[in-house]
Order: structure tokens, then sequence, then C-alpha cells
């Protein structure tokens, strides 16, 4: 039986000293945080933002003239 994500995901987790869980659940409280920024984006943002990520991975750049 093939297990799912969450699933590796908590046994990876059991074998974790303390400290190192309370990292991770730092981390995750981070993720989960950043999840709900993202969803008060407008449609538009997203597509902005998608936009840029695309022009940084293609070497697109915008440079303003000089005045």
């Amino acid at each position: 039986m093939e297990t799912t994500t969450l699933q590796k995901i908590n046994n990876l987790i059991k074998d974790l000293p303390d400290y190192l869980a309370e990292e991770l659940l730092e981390y995750v409280e981070f993720l989960v945080y950043k999840f709900h920024k993202d969803e008060n984006l407008s449609d538009e943002q997203k597509r902005v933002i998608l936009r840029g990520l695309e022009d940084i991975k293609y070497g697109r750049t915008h440079i303003e003239p000089e005045k």
C-alpha cells in the first residue's frame, strides 16, 4: 500500500528529537501563515506576481530609463 504524503511526514516527525520538532512547528506555522496571507490577494495581484516570477525565471528585466 502506498503511503500518502501526510503519512510520510508523520512518520518522519516521530523520529525527530524534541528541539527539532519545535523548530518544525515554527516552520509549519509559517507555511500556514503564508498560505492564508496569499489567500487575500486578488486574482490580478496573483497574476502580476506569477508574471514577475516567470520574468525572473527567464531572465527578463524591466529597467526604468535614467532621467
